[in-house]
């Protein structure tokens, strides 16, 4: 009995250290590399143009990139303090594009779903096209960057490191419900979002975690994230997490009571989301679940 609790302790002692270095290299890195780009991007002149409504795509995928390093050097740094021996987490193999890009169209699929349920309820229409010539030339492949920036650095940041860590302590069901309550968590700063809207971004935490559990590794969940990105701020041109940004497609509004249309937190605020996501939960597990690689 005693040498189980010692045990226990040395598990629980070990995990809390390895993930307070992990983030605070990571809360410290960010940080780092703000300041540097701040000093830089004010010594080039370089300024985006936004407005107290719009934020600037631009700076958004600039943002995604330093948390991307940040998160990057992180894993590495407490990796190599605690000499983890952790399964591959975002591994070069032939699956992996394969796996990011049905991650993106499971993404673009989900929130198209959500919208044209919102939609038959009155709460979504498109009024014309907002993206054409030059802009739009220069906007598609802008989004599609700094959709798979934002689900790279996102996803390793919360899902990478500390979910595998966790994983192999606490097993992969509380693991993914501890990181899932982070990644909604992480959300709560963002103006406009409401707890529907939380609820929804802690759901699809549970999402990307079980998606890391059925093929072994980021990628798929990346690619949903991606999708997810895509869909909101370029193609269906909504509200993403309660912020809009510059470089929208379409001339789209949500109208009706915030229940329904999610209101300035976006679709992912409207209660019919929540089922659209259960769902696609349910979807990914029974096309998933019989891959043969999977982290222990």
């Amino acid at each position: 009995m005693r040498a189980a609790l010692r045990h226990f302790a040395q598990c629980f002692v070990g995990l809390v250290w390895r993930l307070a270095v992990y983030f605070a290299v990571l809360v410290a890195a960010v940080r780092i590399f703000s300041v540097a780009y701040g000093r830089v991007m004010h010594g080039l002149g370089v300024h985006f143009a936004q407005s107290p409504v719009l934020k600037p795509a631009e700076a958004v995928g600039l943002g995604q990139a330093r948390l991307l390093l940040a998160a990057v050097l992180a894993w590495l740094i407490t990796a190599h303090i605690g000499r983890d021996r952790l399964d591959p987490i975002l591994p070069l193999r032939a699956s992996a594009a394969a796996h990011l890009l049905q991650g993106v169209l499971w993404g673009l699929a989900g929130v198209a779903a959500t919208l044209g349920a919102i939609a038959c309820f009155g709460g979504y229409r498109v009024s014309g096209i907002a993206l054409s010539g030059a802009p739009l030339v220069y906007y598609v492949p802008l989004w599609l960057a700094v959709a798979m920036l934002n689900g790279l650095a996102e996803n390793l940041a919360v899902m990478g490191y500390p979910l595998f860590r966790l994983a192999s302590d606490t097993g992969w069901v509380p693991a993914s419900l501890l990181v899932a309550v982070l990644f909604a968590a992480a959300h709560l700063g963002n103006p406009g979002e409401n707890p529907l809207g939380i609820a929804s971004v802690f759901l699809i935490g549970v999402i990307f975690a079980t998606t890391i559990w059925l093929t072994g590794n980021l990628w798929l969940s990346v690619g949903i994230h991606a999708g997810i990105v895509l869909a909101e701020d370029l193609v269906f041109s909504v509200p993403d997490s309660g912020a809009v940004y510059t470089g929208h497609l379409l001339i789209s509004r949500l109208t009706g009571p915030a229940w329904l249309s999610g209101g300035d937190a976006g679709p992912e605020g409207s209660v019919l989301a929540l089922p659209v996501f259960a769902v696609m939960f349910v979807l990914l597990w029974i096309v998933y679940r019989r891959r043969p690689a999977r982290p222990t």
